[in-house]
């Protein structure tokens, strides 16, 4: 054979022994008796589907987020992959799916639900926001879906029997290996809704109705249980874990109702409190709290994966869960990469996808259009004084203090970033006052703690506090950290010990703005409530244009004057 033969005949060798040995680790693969699935979730989207920029990661020079499209790509991929390894795919969101930007909320949730159709979501989960527009449009947006929306505790107040228009469970066939799944929202949904938005329906509880479909879906053949879920983990799982095994009562319904008032009662109990007293859950997914986590929280009892992404549509989750085909029960989870199972989408590395953006654009562009659109008027031009003379302030705040019928609200300065001329006031000029797009957040916090902002903001020459719900005079003459001489918290005397129904945005409470000791706040304390500043605000003004905000006792300086007896007692926490 001549030296071309021999190189030939070497190569061909090569390439069949290489072939050999693929085809042997795919033998290998297919014999180790696992089927991998790739659980692909979402959560509390809020209507973020356009490319955006991230500014709760650098407001100065946020890099952008490519959006749904990225999204896509990215699921179009593992779909590929998993295809030719024989391995299977779901695709789920667990609620909170429109509202929150113009292009969900000018849409009433249509453009997000045609890019979930588009994309191909296997089921999703209602959220709480999913009923701002009324029960009439989220039954108009399940009944557009092109796959079910799941939820065994939403039933007709009037009969008990569940709405028609969702399932309380589903049963999924993946090669022999039968998934049964049960879908549930938060009943704090009654309670955190305006009441015509939900009047006529009826959110169980969540441990009898979990436990009910999960003996259902067992007799039925189910080998294993996933519970999609609009409730989260706590903020800190440990923290919350030690709650659990050290006996401590978590809060109750009943006292969160003592505290906040009928608008904020019965949050019931968190994702690691219900697959701790509900068995048989092999794996959850969660939503709700926009808290994601790089592995899922096991419970050390049950032994249910709970997994959840941050929301707002910044990220998707995505983990390989290995399911044993002999005993066809759940043996463990791969990540999705080194860092575990939070993707974020950020457009330069992962380019969107150029079908989805198409389904996605005309919708974009409508919204940017109705951001030309009347909301209200003011009588008078709004500035952005010091604290005492802010009139676009006093208009913010007020807003958030009234949506939430709160006592106190407060607002970093430096997030006011426009004023406002008198007359008529469109979407884009809110947007123009306040572009980070902050969520509002709900915190229970006592009367030291309320006061602790305020001094922290009248020492030195710091400043940089706008308020609403209150009356607060203070004396700069006085010693840092004890200058406030009057304060009034909706219309009564500060009460160092009383609780407080508090609005502020998830910016400061994530310790920004000098306010680090807010990060110290017990998670069970913090509900974000999914609204946003600038939706607070549209909403004020579609109920008392003309506003007429004007410069008030809520911030005034008096230099020697007394400090009330009811102030002269130790505050910090």
């Amino acid at each position: 054979m001549n030296k071309r033969g021999t190189i030939l005949s070497f190569l061909l060798l090569s390439i069949l022994v290489l072939v050999g040995v693929l085809n042997a680790g795919a033998a290998d693969k297919e014999d180790d008796g696992i089927l991998r699935i790739h659980l692909m979730w979402t959560n509390d989207v809020h209507g973020h589907i356009a490319p955006e920029p991230a500014r709760f990661m650098n407001p100065a020079f946020p890099p952008p987020l490519g959006g749904g499209a990225s999204a896509a790509r990215y699921i179009k991929s593992v779909r590929a992959k998993a295809e030719a390894a024989g391995e299977e795919v779901l695709l789920v969101d667990v609620g909170d799916m429109w509202q929150g930007t113009p292009i969900g909320s000018k849409t009433q949730g249509t453009a997000v639900i045609e890019y979930f159709n588009a994309i191909g979501y296997d089921f999703a989960v209602p959220g709480n926001h999913d009923f701002d527009k009324g029960k009439v449009n989220a039954e108009r947006l399940a009944r557009m879906s092109n796959f079910p929306w799941i939820c065994c505790n939403l039933a007709d107040e009037e009969t008990g029997e569940m709405v028609d228009w969702v399932k309380p469970e589903l049963m999924i066939d993946v090669q022999g290996i039968k998934i049964g799944v049960v879908g549930i929202i938060t009943p704090s949904t009654k309670s955190m809704s305006f009441p015509k938005n939900v009047q006529g329906l009826d959110f169980m509880d969540m441990p009898s109705q979990v436990s009910e479909y999960r003996d259902r879906l067992k007799s039925d053949g189910a080998d294993l249980i996933f519970l999609a879920i609009h409730e989260g983990l706590p903020y800190d799982p440990k923290e919350g874990w030690k709650r659990i095994a050290g006996g401590e009562e978590t809060e109750t319904a009943g006292e969160q109702q003592g505290t906040f008032g009928s608008n904020y009662s019965n949050y019931g109990m968190n994702l690691m409190e219900l697959v701790h007293e509900v068995p048989g859950i092999d794996f959850a997914v969660g939503g709700h709290t926009h808290r994601g986590y790089h592995e899922p929280w096991i419970d050390p009892v049950n032994h249910t994966m709970c997994f959840e992404s941050f929301g707002n549509g910044s990220s998707i989750g995505h983990a390989i869960l290995l399911v044993d085909r002999e005993s066809k029960s759940l043996i463990g989870y791969e990540g999705s990469h080194d860092r575990g199972t939070l993707i974020t989408l950020f457009e330069d590395e992962i380019w969107p996808d150029a079908e989805i953006a198409e389904v996605i654009r005309p919708h974009h562009e409508m919204a940017e259009a109705e951001m030309n659109k009347v909301v209200g008027r003011t009588a008078v031009a709004l500035g952005r004084g010091d604290a005492g003379s802010n009139l676009v302030g006093n208009l913010v705040t007020d807003a958030m203090v009234e949506y939430f019928q709160a006592d106190f609200s407060f607002q970093n300065k430096g997030g006011l970033r426009a004023d406002l001329p008198s007359g008529n006031l469109t979407s884009r000029d809110i947007f123009s006052v306040l572009p980070f797009g902050n969520e509002l957040v709900v915190v229970e916090m006592d009367g030291r703690m309320v006061r602790r902002i305020i001094e922290r903001k009248v020492a030195g020459k710091s400043g940089g506090l706008v308020i609403g719900g209150a009356k607060m005079s203070y004396d700069p003459q006085r010693a840092d950290y004890d200058r406030v001489v009057e304060l009034e918290i909706n219309g009564e005397p500060w009460d160092g010990n009383r609780m407080y129904k508090v609005v502020c945005t998830n910016f400061l409470m994530e310790g920004n703005s000098g306010l680090d000791f807010l990060t110290g706040i017990k998670g069970d304390k913090i509900f974000p409530s999914g609204i946003t500043t600038s939706e607070s605000v549209e909403h004020y003004l579609e109920l008392h244009s003309p506003v007429r905000p004007r410069v008030d006792e809520r911030w005034v300086e008096k230099p020697g004057f007394s400090q009330a007896s009811y102030l002269g007692v130790e505050y910090l926490p």
